[in-house]
């Protein structure tokens, strides 16, 4: 795909001014939102599906059974939680997208609808990485050097994170453009990104380590008090919940920013307007 003139660049800083901008404006309905759509289904995963603790002295073989089993056991759950959460972040963008202009209940038929376009979105792009995968491995095979198949694996996850990055706005264009074709979705989405993938990457990767810092350093303190008052399984559910509320804060700012990106590479204005 042919594309003329110069890529906007994005700027991080504005991003998070007006990510922060849009949830600090808004912050009631948003925790609403929150609540419902990020927190519940995360910490209701976390309680009923939690991580097995790796016996002492089990080898590499034993703990990749036996994640592989948690991740098998857990994926349905793991499949309802991520199209519970891509409701509501289909919604929180269209809210922030109209705000003033649209009700919470206006926002969830948005989220309702663009549930199918995203999941067809995901489809396309797991049958395409899937035929990357396999025809890296043939060649592997054929090479017959396990260093050429390394090589080949390695450029492959690379080229995955850096179309990741370029289908960043999926979300965006299906809440706020109102686009349904996976196909249109994903053009869209690979022409806003042009030449900022980097970019992107870089502002992600400083907020996940910022929300990461505070989950472990809350978690430690809020544990250790925990099990030293009330036991080692208080302790396991106080963590689940500080864990929750930290990740449903940072689903949130995500959607915030995506939506300060997606505002900033499409040229929009920001909406000065709260919800009602």
């Amino acid at each position: 795909m042919h594309e003329k003139g110069n890529a906007m660049k994005l700027d991080g800083g504005l991003v998070w001014r007006d990510a922060n901008a849009m949830v600090t404006a808004n912050r009631e309905v948003l925790a609403v939102l929150a609540g419902v759509f990020f927190l519940l289904p995360s910490l209701a995963f976390s309680l009923f599906m939690p991580q097995p603790e790796p016996p002492a002295g089990a080898d590499v073989k034993q703990l990749m059974a036996m994640m592989r089993e948690f991740y098998v056991g857990a994926a349905p759950w793991f499949l309802g939680m991520t199209l519970i959460q891509t409701v509501g972040q289909v919604a929180v963008l269209a809210l922030l997208a109209r705000a003033g202009q649209a009700t919470v209940g206006e926002a969830l038929r948005e989220g309702l609808a663009g549930l199918l376009p995203f999941l067809a979105v995901q489809i396309l792009l797991v049958m395409v990485a899937s035929l990357a995968l396999g025809m890296a491995i043939a060649l592997g095979g054929i090479s017959g050097s396990p260093v050429v198949a390394g090589v080949l694996v390695g450029v492959l996850v690379a080229l995955g994170i850096w179309v990741g990055l370029r289908m960043m706005l999926t979300l965006p264009v299906i809440a706020v453009e109102r686009k349904r074709n996976p196909f249109e979705v994903i053009r869209r989405s690979w022409q806003l990104t042009r030449e900022n993938a980097g970019r992107i990457l870089l502002y992600v990767a400083l907020l996940a380590i910022a929300v990461f810092f505070i989950i472990a350093v809350a978690g430690a303190m809020i544990g250790i008090v925990l099990a030293l008052v009330a036991g080692p399984q208080a302790a396991q559910i106080a963590n689940a919940v500080v864990g929750a509320v930290v990740g449903a804060i940072f689903s949130l700012y995500l959607v915030a920013s995506l939506s300060a990106i997606h505002r900033q590479l499409g040229g929009s204005a920001a909406p000065e307007e709260t919800f009602s």
